[in-house]
């Protein structure tokens, strides 16, 4: 298929004109009725004056609108005749697939890995199937090619080269392989992959594979899939692999790199992708996109560059001048009150990084979001973050046992190298967070190994004496984890509690993030703990049926063993014992008015559901069908109508007597959206879109987990084994302001990855002290971003006329365990804060250093006017 000619001048056209219409937009009706906002329109001027010389590192401050820019940018490369390939985090293609479609864009799910790659070619209708080469668009996971393939593996993942490289030869005009007809039967998908491939590169002599797949042909034996099994990584059959998948991709005039910033290392999946086997046409451009494209280190400025892909000689030609300025700025640090040379080399430094980088990068920060300007104008310029409200453990509150541990654990430092020891350089570390208490208490109770270091007299006597101290102090500092139930009583998780359970007094949902799944758990299982015996104290109806695990089970921090615990701390007045038969009484009577909705909803359904929504209306017909078969009767809340009746009260947050036709039918369809997710690599039954009763089956077993259980959600934990559908329906339901959960939970590494978690949330607590303050930018960009609840918020106060003081800021709560590590890791956290908003928002020395002095004051006005800007907004 021969694609229409394609140029970046046509892009850059098409990029200056949607921009005008967007702001022709703005001025007849208002900014409301525009897709685009200032800020948006004017990068893609920018992106319009530079994408045709080279890739754009698009660095706008988290929660900005990042994706919507390059959804426009994507769309005016389609327009144009080219391609373009998203590649993002694995738990972001159900978003990119969202914005790409509300911009017009229509792709395939995230391809994943082989599987899906694969997969299109297994309908039977292969006729109707589209190569991947022939999508104008696709999106990728940054973990597509992180393929194991060991010698166990199965054949099929092996069997791409030989059959591609098999038919190259016979294209070619040569014979078969030797062997080729006697290595037993293919995979029928990948012999249509592979005859795709084949017959695309055959007939484009100048494709720049044609040469390759001729010079490996010839130049290397035939890779017998039963006898060539080592596809590991490194090796060259798996560079083959992946030359060969990227093939089949097709190549690309756009890479679009969500989240940049990630898996830097040149070995990381992420830069073998883009590396090996994404491959670009000659001319093609590439748009990073990361709010921290450095976060520690300047050094991180080469890394992005090369991640945009500009040549070492252009890169070289960089780093002088980025390291000028990082030293401009140490310097600066130390000497701005006193030395204009200081200043002036700073001032000369910034000009200079400035003109430089500006061609290569664009960020627009908060300071030009029209709620933060606002809020700035009427509070006289005071930060719409509250982050001055650490949740704070006080040592000198807490009982006895944990005031000898913390001093216990402080005392190891003096009498002990810790280097040598690591069950006490450990404890130190984890106190404050609880993670690996219980392992480090079964050391600590061990007896004490004789020493294997060589017997030097006096020395050896010292030493002993000091393993001695070393061993006291330990035993010390386990007092306060003797009980079974610690994590229930840490000091630190009780802190985090009290300010949750504050927030949500306010009618404020709370997104809370840490690293060590065990005190997440725990955190979770208290808090529905807790709020289960208020709801029942007060004769509110709580949606569970059944306590799980009675306190004799092993799990020492199971459901029953917290709902214990809770009822102490509150003191209860409910005998513990009648919680289960108070619990199973009210759920029943409940269950009579989800019954009455549940004999309307189908009825709600077909008359509300647009007949034109074909995935809607085939699904609804699947629902029918569930109610009238007499074989489910009995599987009463695993009946299908049952299933989608509890997830619609759960989604809406409302009563049974509330749920309007309207809000059913939403309700509905969201459902169905969040927990439909196509080719993925670890679900081998992923339908095609003929195969609507496939598609049926793989939702019923994705809402299952979710709502056939009778369980509080009050509070819930995203971590890294939460699977992608669970994933995107708390998302969806954390957005949601009256549904449940309320509290969110997320494991750091999952919870940051670009998610969308504004809607109904503007509180963050960071549970567990994080090293880079990259990192919390992004955490805190889950819940600050444009449209947010915090934006709402403010809106209405402005509107009531309220106070300065009494406008709602997006709130910010580390917890910090006072005189343990911790203390210190927030420290460092807030000092590298400081030099990464140097790097990334001009402001090179933090403002509280001159407050309430005239005179520095105006010395810092004039070095942030000085500062480097990258905004299309203001350059």
């Amino acid at each position: 298929m021969k694609r229409i000619a394609f140029s970046w001048a046509t892009v850059a056209a098409s990029l200056r004109e949607r921009a005008m219409q967007q702001q022709q937009l703005a001025d007849d009706a208002g900014e409301v009725a525009a897709h685009l906002n200032p800020g948006q329109r004017a990068s893609l001027h920018a992106l319009a004056d530079r994408i045709g010389e080279h890739g754009v590192v698009l660095a706008d401050e988290v929660g900005m609108g990042k994706t919507r820019i390059a959804v426009e940018l994507i769309r005016a490369v389609k327009d144009a005749g080219g391609r373009a390939a998203v590649i993002a985090p694995p738990g972001l293609g159900y978003q990119w697939q969202a914005e790409l479609k509300l911009g017009g864009v229509t792709t395939p799910a995230m391809l994943r890995g082989l599987l899906g790659y694969f997969e299109a070619r297994s309908a039977e209708e292969v006729l109707d199937e589209k190569p991947w080469f022939q999508e104008p668009i696709l999106v990728l996971s940054h973990t597509f090619a992180n393929w194991r393939m060991g010698e166990n593996a199965t054949r099929w993942r092996r069997e791409l080269v030989p059959e591609v490289f098999a038919r190259w030869r016979k294209e070619a005009g040569f014979k078969y392989p030797n062997g080729y007809h006697l290595s037993g039967s293919y995979d029928e998908r990948v012999k249509r992959a592979a005859a795709s491939i084949v017959a695309r590169i055959i007939e484009d002599p100048a494709h720049p594979a044609y040469t390759w797949l001729t010079d490996v042909t010839t130049g290397h034996a035939w890779p017998n899939p039963d006898t060539d099994t080592n596809y590991r990584r490194g090796t060259p059959h798996r560079s083959w692999l992946e030359q060969v998948v990227g093939f089949g991709l097709g190549s690309f005039d756009l890479l679009v790199i969500d989240e940049a910033h990630k898996s830097r290392g040149t070995d990381s999946g992420l830069s073998r992708l883009l590396g090996n086997l994404v491959q670009g046409t000659q001319h093609s451009r590439r748009l990073c996109m990361t709010a921290t494209p450095v976060e520690l280190d300047v050094e991180q400025w080469r890394q992005t560059f090369e991640r945009l892909g500009l040549d070492e000689k252009v890169r070289d030609q960089l780093q002088p001048v980025i390291n000028d300025f990082a030293q401009a700025i140490r310097h600066l640090r130390a000497h701005w009150r006193s030395s204009d040379t200081a200043r002036q080399q700073y001032q000369i430094a910034a000009s200079a990084f400035q003109s430089t980088l500006s061609p290569y990068l664009l960020r627009r920060d908060k300071r030009e979001d029209a709620d933060v300007s606002r809020f700035a104008q009427e509070t006289q310029g005071e930060s719409y973050r509250n982050t001055q409200k650490p949740v704070s453990v006080d040592v000198r509150t807490l009982k006895l046992p944990w005031r000898q541990a913390v001093c216990a654990t402080e005392a190891l430092s003096v009498s002990s190298r810790l280097d040598e020891n690591s069950t006490a350089k450990r404890l130190r570390l984890t106190l404050a967070n609880g993670h690996g208490i219980a392992d480090l208490m079964a050391q600590i109770n061990e007896p004490a190994e004789p020493s294997a270091l060589p017997d030097h007299g006096q020395s050896s006597a010292v030493d002993d004496k000091r393993q001695q101290r070393v061993q006291w102090w330990l035993k010390t500092a386990a007092q306060a984890f003797q009980n079974p139930h610690h994590l229930f009583e840490h000091p630190a998780i009780l802190a985090t509690i009290t300010a949750i359970e504050a927030a949500h007094e306010q009618e404020e949902k709370v997104l809370v993030f840490g690293r060590f799944t065990a005190p997440m758990r725990a955190l979770v299982r208290l808090l529905n703990a807790r709020e289960m015996l208020r709801s029942l104290e007060a004769g509110c109806y709580w949606p569970q049926s059944v306590i799980h695990a009675r306190a004799d089970e092993p799990d020492d921090h199971s459901e029953w063993a917290a709902v214990e615990i809770a009822h102490r701390q509150l003191n209860c007045r409910l005998k513990l014992s009648s919680i289960p038969e108070l619990l199973a009484n009210q759920y029943s009577t409940h269950s009579t008015r989800r019954e009455q909705l549940r004999r309307r909803l189908l009825g709600w359904l077909d008359a509300g559901l647009p007949e034109h929504e074909q995935v809607p209306r085939a699904m609804f017909k699947h629902l029918q069908e569930a109610e009238l078969n007499k074989d489910l009767e009995g599987t009463a809340e695993k009946h299908p109508v049952a299933l989608f009746t509890r997830a619609i009260l759960d989604f809406t947050g409302g009563g049974v007597e509330h749920l309007t036709p309207e809000q059913a039918c939403t309700a509905f369809c969201q459902l169905l959206s969040a927990a439909g997710d196509q080719h993925t690599d670890d679900n081998p039954h992923t339908p095609d879109t003929g195969e609507i009763a496939l598609q049926w089956e793989l939702l019923l077993a994705r809402l299952q987990p979710e709502f056939a259980h009778q369980e509080g959600g009050f509070a819930r934990l995203m971590y890294g084994g939460t699977e992608q559908s669970t994933r995107r329906l708390l998302q969806l339901a954390f957005n949601r302001p009256n549904s449940f959960p309320r509290v969110l939970v997320a494991q750091s590494a999952v919870g940051r990855e670009g998610l969308n978690l504004h809607l109904a949330c503007k509180t963050v607590i960071l549970m567990h002290p994080e090293w880079n303050p990259g990192v919390v930018e992004q955490q805190i960009g889950r819940v600050d971003r444009v449209g947010s609840h915090w934006s709402r918020r403010l809106n209405e106060a402005l509107e009531r006329g309220s106070p300065a003081g009494q406008l709602p800021r997006i709130d910010v709560h580390p917890v910090i365990f006072r005189g343990t590590y911790d203390e210190h890791n927030w420290q460092v956290l807030l000092e590298r804060w400081d030099d990464l908003r140097a790097q990334l928002h001009g402001e090179v020395i933090p403002a509280r250093e001159a407050e309430g002095d005239l005179e520095y004051e105006e010395v810092l006005a004039k070095l942030e006017a000085s500062a480097p800007c990258f905004s299309p907004s203001r350059g």
